[in-house]
Order: structure tokens, then sequence, then C-alpha cells
């Protein structure tokens, strides 16, 4: 019985497709880490009378070697869309993939850390038990999972506490050792549920620098967080929610040089005539040391002043925008989309 030959693949288009003008493979580009593509989750209850719209149209894309933060006020979906993410549960429109993968593939799955909001652990064991059980669901050979523990329960300031069992953990010990567990099979995308949450200032830094460290390394970290400062200084990206939907979504420095809130001048030789002239108008002016900073909002208010302070001879140290922090980029959109949303 002869075969037929397939010749789907042959061809000037198909040999175009694969092939560079100089004949030889065109490198193809890697598929992002994480691919969320109008996703939504619809609640249905029998004793509500009308479902429930948790996430609404949610699209993301990370890249490797990034740090994405997922940012919006209680209710908004984070944690909701980060079920999905990992598979906990299933969307109800909309597709999400790891790699190209289902979030339910196993070889997807091997592949992710995670810390969720409110880590709970069997509290009859100790971390170092703990971090064995986890390196076992894993398929780490047990030296190994052995080493890794060891080497992140030094680093997160555990060590001494290590043979503790864990009920008599605090907040933050706990959250260090989810943490821990998160990254204990060296994750490709680490994905984290307020991970600063009941840190003190040395645990947060710490946090900090080790997801530095990871998104060094070439991991991708997904994170939510209420604690927006230390998100500002993390973040090369980040998604805001609110009501489910994303609202805005880019490169945090581009979002955040976006707009002026004000210009600080510097000055020396501001007499008291000229201050209270100032503050008539509705500007601030502040004595610091020997010299005053005068708060100007608007630009053409910024440059008449300046014109006046250079004719009545008024030193100028230094003149420089003040841009919005993410915190108040942050509550000015939120508070944006609400008058918008009816």
């Amino acid at each position: 019985m002869s075969r037929e030959r397939d010749d789907s693949r042959r061809g000037p288009a198909w040999d175009a497709d694969i092939l560079g003008q100089n004949g030889l493979m065109k490198e193809v580009a890697p598929l992002p880490v994480l691919e969320v593509a109008s996703v939504t989750k619809v609640y249905r209850s029998p004793m509500a009378r009308k479902p429930f719209t948790a996430v609404e149209g949610v699209s993301l894309s990370l890249r490797g070697g990034e740090i994405f933060g997922l940012l919006g006020p209680n209710g908004a979906g984070k944690t909701t869309t980060l079920k999905m993410i990992l598979g906990l549960m299933r969307p109800t429109r909309g597709t999400i993939r790891l790699w190209g993968r289902e979030p339910q593939d196993r070889v997807a799955r091997l592949r992710l850390g995670y810390l969720p909001e409110n880590p709970c652990f069997y509290d009859h064991l100790t971390a170092r038990e703990y971090l064995a059980l986890t390196g076992s669901l894993f398929d780490l050979p047990s030296r190994t999972a052995r080493r890794r523990a060891d080497e992140l329960l030094q680093r997160l300031g555990l060590e001494r506490d290590a043979t503790k069992p864990l009920r008599k953990y605090s907040k933050g010990m706990t959250q260090r050792l989810g943490m821990a567990q998160a990254l204990l099979n060296r994750p490709d995308l680490l994905i984290l549920d307020e991970p600063m949450s009941g840190l003190d200032p040395i645990g947060r830094s710490d946090v900090k620098q080790i997801l530095r460290e990871e998104r060094g390394r070439g991991a991708t970290v997904l994170m939510s967080s209420h604690v927006l400062a230390e998100t500002e200084t993390l973040c090369d990206r980040v998604a805001i929610l609110h009501r489910g939907r994303v609202v805005e979504q880019g490169d945090l420095k581009g979002l955040l040089e976006s707009g002026v809130l004000e210009w600080e001048i510097t000055v020396d030789r501001l007499t008291d005539a000229t201050a209270e002239g100032l503050r008539a108008e509705g500007h601030t002016v502040e004595t610091i040391g020997g010299g005053r900073i005068v708060r100007v909002r608007e630009a053409d208010a910024l440059q008449r002043i300046l014109r006046a302070f250079a004719r009545d001879e008024v030193f100028i140290h230094a003149v420089e925008p003040r841009r919005p922090s993410l915190e108040e980029h942050f509550v000015r959109t939120i508070q944006s989309d609400g008058q918008r949303t009816p």
C-alpha cells in the first residue's frame, strides 16, 4: 500500500514563513512567560439574585526577567486573577497560558512559586520539615531540598527557629517561611499575593533584595501589594485594577513621569514682602535653613515668577518638578475611574 506524500509543509509560502532572506532559519520569538487574554470570572450562586462579576476582560502579558505589580483596592479582583493564573480556579471566559501551556499543566506548575496572602502551614511541623515536604511535592532530591532549605532559612532570618513548631511562629515569621517555600524550587515565575504583609522594616528590606536577586537571575515576579511605596521601588511595570477591570497598565517610570504636580523653586534673598505676595496668589512658601522653597502648580505662573525673581535679583538655587508618587498616581486613577463608572 503506497503512502501519499504530505506537501502541506512545503512550498514558497511555508519556506518564507520559517526561512529568512539568506535561507537560514528565522529566530522564533520566545513565548511570553504569562499571557492572560480577556479573562472574565463570574460567580453564580443559587442564593444570589444575580451573578457577580469579580474580574472582567483582564489582559496581561509578562516577559522574562521583570517584576510586575498588580495593584488595586480591596475587592478589585487581584486575588481572583492570581488564583486563575495558578489554575486554582477556571475563568468563565478568556484564556491563560504559562509558557504556552494551560495553568493546570504539571510541567508549567513545576516552574511556579507561590506565596498566598495569608499563608497557613501544618502547625505541628518545623520549618525544616515543612520545606522538606514542599521539596517532595516538586520532585526535588532530598539532598537538594535540604541544601536549598538551609540557604533560604538563613537568608530569611529563620535559621535559629528552624526546629521550632510552626504554631509558635509570629505573623512575620510565617510570612518569611512562606517566601522560603515559594523560592525552594527556584521558580521561573514567582507569584506573590501581598508579600510585605506582616513584615517589619528589616523583613521588607530582605524581601525586596531577594526579589531583585530573583529578577537578576532571569525569573519573572508577579506581585500584588497594598504597600505602594515598596512597590514603586521594585516594579518595572504595573497594572491597576478597579472593580475587576484593568484601568491602567504600563511601564512604571512612564506612568509616573506623565505629569508634574508642582515645581519647587529653591531661593535665597527672598524678602518677606515678596513671600507674602506669593502666598496671597495661592503659592506655598516655606523657610528652610537660610533659604526658602516656593511651590508653584501652574507652568505659566512658574515662568512669570522666575522672571520676577531675576529682575529682583533673587538668587535661584534650583527649579525642580515634583512628579506624582505611585501612591498619588494610584489614588488619582481610582478616583477618576470611580467618577466615570455609574
